[in-house]
Order: C-alpha cells, then sequence, then structure tokens
C-alpha cells in the first residue's frame, strides 16, 4: 500500500511539469503583451524593456520555463504582475473559499443523490423512479449561471432570505452558490447511484438475505449500498475534483472569491505567474484528491486492498 501511494505521488511530478509548460505555451501564443498592461501609455522603448527585464519576459519560451520550474522547485510560483504579490500566497488566500464550497457542494449533492438513487433503484419502474429521473434530468439540464441568476431572483431579490453574493454573511453566502452546483452534480451522481444499486440488488446474496428474514432496510443500507459504494465513490471522486478546479460559472455569479475567478480574472489580464501558478497547485490538489480516492477504494473493497498489499 505504502509503495502504491509513493508511486502516485512520485507520478505528480511529470503531470506538474507538463502542466507548468502547457500553461506557459498557450499563455505565450496569446495575443497582447503583458508588458503593455504595466507601463504607461508613454512609456519609452527602454522602459519597456526593462519592464520586461523584471518581469522576466526577455529570453525564448524554454528559457522562461526552466526559469520559473526552477523557482517552483523551491516553493516561489512568482509575483503577479498586475497586484505584484506573491503568487502562492495569493492561491493560499483564496483556496480556502473554494474548498468550503467544494465540501458543502458536496454535501449538499451526496444527501440529494444518494436518498434519490436508492428510492428508484428499489422502487424500479414505478412513480417514485419515474419522479427521481424526471428530477435527475431537470438538474442535467439547467445551467449553472442560469439556475444561478434564478435562485438570485427568488431568495434575494423577492423573498430576502439569502444575500445575492460575496461571502461576508458567513454560511448563508454559501447556501445558493453550494445549491447552484450541487444540483448538476445531484442529478449526474442519482443516475449512477440508481444504476449501481440495480446491479447490486439482482444479486444472489441478496436473495438469500431476504430468504433468511433480513429487514429490507438493512439488507439495503448493509449489503447493497456498501456493495455499490465504489462506482459511487468514482462518481464522487471526479465531480470532486471538477469542483475544485471548475466553479467560476458559479463563483462568477455569486461573486465568490475562490480559486476559479482568480484564474479567469489573471487570464483577462496576462498574469502570467498567477495564471500558472494557481494551475499547477489545482493540479496538485486535484491528483492528492484522486490518490485519497484510491485509498477509499482500499477501504471500501478488500479485494482492492489486497491488490495494493501485492
Amino acid at each position: 500500500m505504502y509503495r502504491y501511494i509513493i508511486k502516485r505521488l512520485l507520478m505528480v511530478i511529470p503531470v506538474l511539469l507538463s502542466v507548468a509548460f502547457i500553461i506557459y505555451a498557450i499563455m505565450d501564443v496569446a495575443e497582447g503583451d503583458p508588458v503593455y498592461s504595466v507601463v504607461s501609455a508613454d512609456a519609452s522603448e527602454e522602459e519597456i524593456a526593462a519592464q520586461r527585464e523584471a518581469m522576466g519576459l526577455n529570453g525564448s519560451l524554454v528559457e522562461r520555463y526552466f526559469r520559473y520550474v526552477k523557482g517552483m522547485l523551491t516553493g516561489d510560483l512568482g509575483k503577479s504582475y498586475v497586484s505584484k504579490r506573491d503568487v502562492m500566497q495569493t492561491y493560499l488566500t483564496r483556496l480556502p473559499n473554494t474548498l468550503m464550497l467544494s465540501f458543502v457542494t458536496m454535501i449538499v449533492a451526496l444527501g440529494i443523490s444518494i436518498p434519490l438513487g436508492i428510492i428508484a433503484a428499489v422502487n424500479q419502474n414505478s412513480i417514485k423512479d419515474t419522479v427521481s429521473m424526471i428530477m435527475a434530468l431537470l438538474g442535467l439540464s439547467m445551467p449553472n449561471f442560469w439556475l444561478g441568476l434564478l435562485l438570485i431572483i427568488v431568495f434575494s431579490l423577492k423573498l430576502g432570505w439569502l444575500p445575492s453574493g460575496g461571502y461576508e454573511d458567513g454560511i448563508r453566502s454559501i447556501i445558493l452558490p453550494a445549491f447552484t452546483i450541487g444540483a448538476g452534480l445531484a442529478a449526474f451522481m442519482t443516475r449512477s447511484t440508481r444504476s449501481s444499486m440495480l446491479d447490486v440488488i439482482r444479486q444472489d446474496y441478496l436473495r438469500m438475505a431476504r430468504a433468511k428474514g433480513v429487514p429490507e432496510r438493512k439488507i439495503i443500507r448493509k449489503h447493497a449500498l456498501r456493495n455499490a459504494l465504489i462506482p459511487i465513490i468514482t462518481v464522487f471522486g471526479v465531480q470532486f475534483s471538477n469542483v475544485l478546479g471548475g466553479s467560476v460559472l458559479a463563483e462568477t455569479v455569486f461573486a465568490w472569491p475562490g480559486v476559479g475567478r482568480l484564474v479567469v480574472d489573471a487570464i483577462d489580464q496576462r498574469d502570467i505567474p498567477t495564471v500558472t501558478g494557481a494551475l499547477v497547485m489545482t493540479t496538485m490538489l486535484v491528483t492528492i484528491v484522486n490518490l485519497l480516492i484510491d485509498i477509499v477504494y482500499a477501504y471500501v473493497d478488500p479485494r482492492i486492498k489486497s491488490q495494493y498489499v501485492k
């Protein structure tokens, strides 16, 4: 098990190096020069050249990339071209907001999807199954930005129950963005839970448990759900990783100061150190999340744990 964990952690290194190079290459071919976002409109050629030297933009793409990698290995992700702040500090300032939003979003998604998926599977082809799948279809069909705006109109402007954006109101501020993102995830996970449960509840050992007189609730909770967890955990890990790195629309609609909004603003401003540093750190975070999901597999299913031991 430990060998597997160490192997996965070592695999992060080439992934991070590749991500950093791809970002550098994309930002290098993008239109516009970041220098002109810093210098004044009447700056001379000498001032522009000096500013380019100060920003580390001199030299070829490969030379700049290796300078960045050298700093990255020592924990230095550079300084923002716009704010002049350290990128690592800026990222760590925004990260707690994104983590908070991600955790609450997944709690909302799990709280909706697991019960609905179980109800739909246990009552297959019934009215409960139909209603659950219609709700899941609606959740998949609604774009995040549209649902977010609709929730703001209803709960903020009309009813005045919740704030329309920001994070100054504590837990009340996170309810609308978390439900906006969680609704789509819950819809996808409901369908996955139903499919996984249907595969399990047809197994012979559950028929044997029923023949022995085991209560149906205990069969579903203790036997069926546990054996259906592997696909559910897989979907959970993928969706959680997506939320960590891709809540841009919700963060923009609700003015939530997270990592996704930081990256979008940095791209607009051609702030290469901020874009590269934020995406490299997010890649590392997503890789760690995927590793934790693999470890959870081992504790849920002893068969997988035996493969790790080998």
